[in-house]
């Protein structure tokens, strides 16, 4: 029977009964296999395949994110060219209008040392004093937003008091709104950071920011305070009580910086 059957159709036979024969042993012997073995025999086999699937699988994964970083850059070179227009723009308008410029605020890097208070820090202690150049009134600040203001000055270190402490006003403005407002943290009955003095008849909306005005003589405008999460009526129903997110995690500060200020004294 064999001698009829093509040639390609014999060989199909001998593998199937060749793949048949192992199965058969593997049965009967492979519970006495050393599967240790076999274990690191088969790793030390695949091992170079699975490098080059992770390298390939790697690659792709870089070539796609070279591709969003591509985009984002050309969007951010688009943002930067329109926001540079606008600053020359503001320039010679504040020229013409005899307004004094903007000036880049000069920042200082400064480690925290420890935090004062619980459960919500209201002062923290910073690694650097009057040797620095710390003076009592500096702004403090971090890549979020503000922070608070140094109350106390030493030698080598200096003391900030957050803005979560209760007797810390801050005067600022609903961004792009412009509407204005104090903000006091609360302790009770819950505690929060709260935009108050705000007349019933503006406009406030839910997650708009909340920046320092520049109408204090303690904070320079524009740094951002916080985001409106929750809008309510005062008791005397004339005013408005609208609740912030801080835009700095009080709780988590590790480095800060400090903005120079113009000292003491004024209106908040």
């Amino acid at each position: 029977m064999a001698g009829i059957l093509p040639h390609a159709e014999r060989r199909s036979s001998a593998l199937v009964a060749l793949y048949v024969a192992l199965s058969l042993l593997l049965l009967m012997v492979g519970e006495r296999l050393p599967q240790s073995s076999l274990r690191g025999l088969g790793a030390f086999l695949f091992a170079p395949f699975d490098r080059v699937v992770l390298a390939m699988d790697r690659l792709g994964a870089a070539w796609f994110e070279n591709q969003e970083l591509h985009q984002r850059l050309a969007e951010l070179s688009l943002e930067n060219a329109r926001l540079r227009r606008a600053g020359e723009e503001n320039q010679e308008l504040r020229a013409q209008l005899s307004l004094p410029g903007y000036r880049e605020p000069t920042l200082k890097p400064l480690e925290i040392l420890a935090l004062t208070g619980d459960p919500i820090p209201a002062a923290a202690t910073l690694s650097a004093g009057a040797k620095a150049g710390i003076r009592v009134g500096d702004v403090v600040v971090t890549s979020d937003g503000l922070v608070g203001r140094v109350s106390e000055v030493y030698p080598w270190q200096s003391r900030c008091t957050l803005l979560s402490d209760p007797s810390v006003s801050v005067a600022c403005e609903v961004e792009s709104t412009g509407v204005l407002g104090v903000v006091r943290f609360t302790a009770s009955p819950r505690p929060s950071l709260t935009l108050t003095a705000v007349p019933y008849a503006d406009t406030v909306k839910v997650g708009q920011r909340v920046l320092t005005s520049g109408m204090s003589l303690r904070y320079p405008r524009g740094i951002p305070v916080g985001r409106v999460v929750r809008i309510g009526r005062d008791p005397d129903g004339l005013t408005q009580s609208v609740v912030l997110a801080p835009a700095a995690r009080f709780t988590r500060l590790r480095h800060v910086f400090v903005i120079a200020g113009p000292g003491t004294g004024g209106r908040p």
